[in-house]
């Protein structure tokens, strides 16, 4: 499956599709895609969008080829669909509109667990950007907020990457073990004893659910915990 199973996407969905309403659009979809695994991230969609278009969308894996996803990879990005006007992008948007998703906005954002989120608002007219006000564009950035703040709230898994519990010892044990150090060196930087060190390391490998200390490592600085 592309997408994790949305845990409370029923109220998510009927709080976000009023908003776009008021927008003056018809559908939304947001996005959400975890930092790790690095390979295979846990991805959700929360959508109204219609059933047949995701449907295409999955049968087609248009994640790995969607204009939106790939101009929407860095925080803090506003697209207005109707600035597409790439050649290899035609199939996805004709494909897209012969769904019922004829003009729209995106945004991209960062969520506190340093997972990467996109939100789209997609209207079932064909809507001219002259036509659009700046205050629209706004407005999605604060619908954007407004998703994760209530995602948050509802304690969606989402939301969830690993707790963090994390005790002052095992961060400092993460930090030097990003920083290359062996249990060793860490053992007598911390001046605790290396048996120390390596149960804490192994603690924290089921945690992350990893294989070794680097993988670690890298997972903790991924989702921002050193």
């Amino acid at each position: 499956m592309l997408f994790e199973r949305a845990t409370r996407s029923s109220q998510i969905n009927k709080i976000l599709q009023a908003q776009t309403e008021r927008l003056e659009h018809d559908a939304f979809s947001l996005l959400i895609k975890h930092p790790v695994p690095f390979t295979r991230p846990k991805t959700f969609l929360f959508s109204t969008y219609p059933t047949r278009w995701v449907k295409r969308y999955m049968e087609k894996n248009y994640l790995t080829a969607d204009p939106v996803v790939k101009r929407c990879a860095v925080p803090g990005v506003l697209f207005a669909w109707s600035d597409a006007s790439g050649e290899d992008e035609k199939t996805f948007w004709q494909d897209a509109q012969d769904h019922g998703l004829k003009s729209g906005f995106s945004c991209s954002f960062m969520a506190a667990n340093r997972a990467a989120g996109i939100l789209s608002i997609s209207s079932r007219k064909t809507i001219k950007k002259c036509m659009v006000i700046r205050e629209v564009e706004l407005k999605l950035l604060l619908l954007a907020e407004l998703s994760l703040a209530t995602l948050v709230r509802l304690k969606d898994e989402s939301m969830r990457i690993f707790e963090n519990d994390f005790s002052q010892r095992e961060l400092e044990i993460l930090k030097w073990t990003a920083e290359g150090k062996t249990s060793v060196e860490i053992a007598l930087i911390l001046a605790i004893s290396e048996h120390t060190v390596n149960f804490h390391q192994k603690n924290m490998q089921k945690r992350f659910n990893a294989s070794n200390k680097t993988q670690i490592a890298c997972y903790a600085a991924a989702i921002g915990l050193i």
